[in-house]
């Protein structure tokens, strides 16, 4: 059953191609990965030690969504709680 996160809809597989979707390749989910590793070594490279400040639209990705407390237009009962 497809799941939305923090404003993402997270779906299996099978999900992917039951909706006619085209679910990535072995090939290219490995050179995803292999892309992201490359930017997160960049980035921690340039940081030092501890979590890497990179600011911007990477800096909060729960920022705007349902976990964020300061969101406007989301009702109480749909926000939710990131568990920190």
């Amino acid at each position: 059953m497809a799941e939305r996160i923090a404003g993402k809809i997270f779906r299996s597989r099978e999900e992917v191609i039951a909706s006619g979707g085209k679910p990535l390749t072995e090939e290219e989910r490995d050179a995803a990965i292999a892309q992201f590793e490359d930017w997160d070594k960049n980035v921690r490279s340039k940081a030092g030690p501890g979590p890497a400040a990179v600011g911007g639209r990477f800096s909060d990705d729960l920022a705007g969504t349902e976990y964020d407390p300061d969101t406007p237009g989301i009702p109480d009962h749909m926000r939710k709680d990131p568990g920190w």
